[in-house]
């Protein structure tokens, strides 16, 4: 029975090109700032076009994240407020792509499919995304020294001198609202407003007010780093960083399958936007938690007392997607925790709702997943470049992620519903696709007739643990480099020549006492049952070797001391859930 008969018109809202409006400048400020502009936009001022609540003419669904579904009653209405949306993003971004479409409902059509359909509408009407031609420096006009493809308006003093074009302008703007108007350190830090600001300024669903108000509670202010460079200096080894792109598992199932779970309307929209808010808030709490359990915090004393300098940068926290940069050696370490803290949340989130009768009843009891790409690389990087590949490793782990999951629908014991990772260590520059590095850099010939691939990724979240652990252990035991080194140019040999000589190195590890019995490269090398290969088939050998040593640079000994507090103890127990 449909208890929105008079709402049939949904005006869907979705942000489009996201990553090109964000990384149009390879600047950090331009980036936060783009980070900044798009939130404001989609969590306070469309709602406040809206004006005050009116359930009689529209009903808001949600609003957030780079998208909003809103109920109206008359289409005109709705075409109205379409147009101010658009209105609104070429003045305050003049760039940045927003597409607006409004579908009447079906009389036959459920909530869900109604709200599907206009997802899809909006899909198929994208906005076509137009780049300005980059200028010719000349005597009248010049390009903006940010983006360098639109003409500069307006020169801008702070960092340094620049020629910013408009839109840049705006979000160099912008920056100067996220801080407390004080006098910077002596590094020139800036310090976050406080919690309560932001909040006023761009609401409660906001990153940088979830990371103000975790530190707050803590009796801690926030200082925010003010270029990528700040992020390498903080990471060991020096000048490097790593950027971890995030993205839900099977959202759009969990969507479809909302229409079966609650056929009525009511249950219908409640579900949604439960599920919307659900996913929207553990992506953000779980990131910040993430850095501010592993990321090595400094002290620092300012004239508002003490506060933290964190080492990260939050381009994208929205949604289930989040985008986050922080010291490479931190890296795989808030990739894993955060996924695990994701689907902890989105579990425990979904009771809170039941209990306080926003949800019907759960809708994914074991919780939601997600997966991720983490590349590390020179923090001189161009930032646009890590982005695409990161999204590249991220879609190779969901494609692990997505294939567990069968195997769990199907009753077969090896099947999970759990994130997964994938990831690079980047030593120099290139532009040739992830999957094509995988197929030439990481297979092997073989003499066999067999498959042999030089790398065991994607992980699983408990498999990357395990690796981590590993790793660390290795760099306990004192096991010289060199000696791992060796191991790395031997892989890329023909099958039989790599057996041969990893064999030469594994009897020199006897004779210097480095493969005694019960140590970690002991545990290695037995692990490996065709060593310096895992038979992981009839028909496919693997090996996690390459893994380890090109991690084994980033992966450092646990720091008690740091201000980071490591990572917790993980108690979440989801035996139950992948049975």
């Amino acid at each position: 029975m449909r208890n929105t008969e008079t709402m049939s018109f949904l005006l869907v809202i979705e942000t489009q090109k996201v990553k090109s409006y964000l990384f149009a400048s390879p600047i950090m400020r331009e980036t936060r700032g783009a980070s900044l502009l798009l939130d404001l936009l989609n969590r306070k001022e469309i709602r406040k076009i809206l004006g005050k609540p009116d359930e009689r003419n529209y009903k808001v669904i949600y609003l957030g994240g780079g998208t909003g579904k809103i109920l109206f009653r008359v289409e005109n209405e709705a075409e109205i407020f379409k147009k101010k949306i658009l209105a609104l993003y070429r003045q305050k971004t003049i760039n940045a792509r927003v597409s607006v479409e409004i579908v009447q409902r079906d009389k036959d059509a459920n909530f869900t499919k109604w709200m599907r359909s206009g997802v899809r509408k909006s899909q198929q009407n994208k906005l076509g995304h137009a780049e300005g031609i980059t200028l010719i420096g000349g005597r009248w006009i010049r390009p903006c020294t940010s983006c360098g493809y639109e003409p500069a308006e307006k020169m801008f003093s702070e960092h340094d001198e620049h020629r910013l074009c408009k839109a840049c302008l705006l979000k160099r703007r912008e920056i100067n609202n996220l801080y407390t108007k004080i006098k910077p350190t002596k590094r020139s830090d800036k310090m976050l407003r406080h919690s309560s600001e932001l909040a006023i300024s761009y609401t409660d669903n906001f990153i940088f007010t979830t990371l103000a108000k975790k530190n707050e509670d803590e009796n801690f202010r926030v200082l925010l780093s003010q270029d990528f460079n700040d992020i390498g200096k903080s990471s060991n080894p020096l000048n490097y960083m790593g950027f971890i792109y995030a993205d839900g598992n099977r959202m759009g199932e969990v969507v479809k399958a909302l229409g079966e779970m609650f056929p009525e309307d009511k249950d219908a929209q409640l579900a949604y936007k439960a599920f919307s808010e659900i996913v929207d808030r553990a992506t953000r709490e779980a990131a910040v938690e993430a850095v501010m359990e592993i990321v090595t915090m400094e002290k620092i004393e300012t004239e508002e007392g003490i506060a933290r300098f964190i080492p990260a940068e939050f381009v994208m926290a929205g949604g289930d997607d989040l985008m986050l940069v922080v010291p490479a050696h931190n890296a795989l370490e808030v990739a894993v925790l955060f996924m695990e803290k994701f689907q902890e949340k989105t579990q425990k989130i979904q009771s809170e709702y039941v209990e306080q009768w926003k949800l019907p009843r759960p809708f994914a009891g074991c919780g939601l997943t997600t997966s991720a790409g983490v590349v590390i690389a020179h923090a001189h990087y161009p930032i646009s470049g890590l982005m695409i590949m990161a999204e590249d490793l991220m879609k190779l782990a969901k494609k692990r992620s997505a294939e567990l999951a069968f195997k769990l629908k199907s009753g077969d014991a090896e099947g999970k519903e759990t994130g997964t990772l994938d990831f690079m260590v980047l030593s120099e520059a290139g532009s040739e696709p992830v999957k094509e590095r995988r197929k030439n850099e990481y297979t092997a010939k073989s003499h066999y007739n067999k498959k042999i691939t030089l790398t065991e990724r994607p992980y699983t979240t408990a498999e990357a643990r395990r690796l981590l652990t590993t790793i660390r252990s290795l760099k306990e035991s004192k096991l010289p480099r060199s000696k791992l080194k060796a191991l790395y140019s031997v892989l890329f040999q023909s099958s039989m020549q790599a057996q041969f000589d990893a064999l030469r190195i594994k009897e020199r590890l006897k004779i210097t006492g480095d493969l005694k019995e019960g140590s970690i490269m002991h545990r290695v090398v037995t692990s490996l049952s065709c060593f310096p290969f895992r038979e992981k088939s009839d028909d496919e050998w693997t090996t996690p070797l390459t893994e380890i040593i090109e991690l084994y640079d980033f992966i450092q000994p646990k720091n008690k001391g740091s201000t980071g507090t490591g990572v917790m103890p993980n108690t979440f127990n989801r035996n139950q859930c992948d049975q």
